[in-house]
């Protein structure tokens, strides 16, 4: 059933030359909340390789199994402005998570936007993601190379609170 679905995303994203990539019936809504290395833990600084591009994660919104998200950001890019979507899988029994499908782009500029892109895919290829507290948060442990000095392991979180349900 999945893989009807993910032959679905394709074939609509593909036609969507222009602008984010969307998925269909989406149903709840995260919104970014901060950076942080563990549930329940303090927000820390911005880890260096966002900071570099101005990362600025919006949202994330899912449909009703929760498998499928859809996660946008913006960042800068040589001065100019790209925004960055990506469809993500999540396995929730193993509390994973991937990227199905990213796009980046310059909305007003002829930038390509492809460091940038290159950045967050890799730090959304294949995670851990942590659900968690109430309001529920969903953390998706990302690797950065400041990791270390931030969180004293491989990983930051990046951090979404679900905000509700989408009419």
């Amino acid at each position: 059933m999945k893989s009807l679905f993910l032959a679905a995303l394709f074939s609509f994203s593909a036609f969507a030359t222009e602008g984010d990539l969307t998925i269909p019936n989406q149903k709840w809504k995260s919104t970014f909340k901060n950076y942080n290395c563990a549930a329940f833990g303090p927000a820390i600084e911005v880890p260096a390789s966002h900071r570099g591009l101005d990362v600025k994660f919006e949202t994330i919104t899912t449909d009703s199994t929760l498998d499928n998200g859809l996660l946008k950001a913006s960042f800068t890019e040589g001065g100019k402005a790209c925004r960055y979507s990506a469809i993500l899988l999540a396995d929730n029994a193993a509390a994973t998570i991937r990227i199905v499908e990213s796009k980046a782009f310059a909305p007003v500029d002829d930038s390509t936007c492809a460091a940038g892109k290159a950045i967050l895919d890799r730090n959304l290829e294949a995670n851990n993601y942590l659900y968690w507290g109430h309001p529920h948060n969903l953390t998706i442990l990302a690797p950065s190379e400041d990791a270390q000095a931030l969180c004293g392991s491989d990983y930051v979180g990046i951090n979404f609170v679900v905000t509700g349900r989408i009419e």
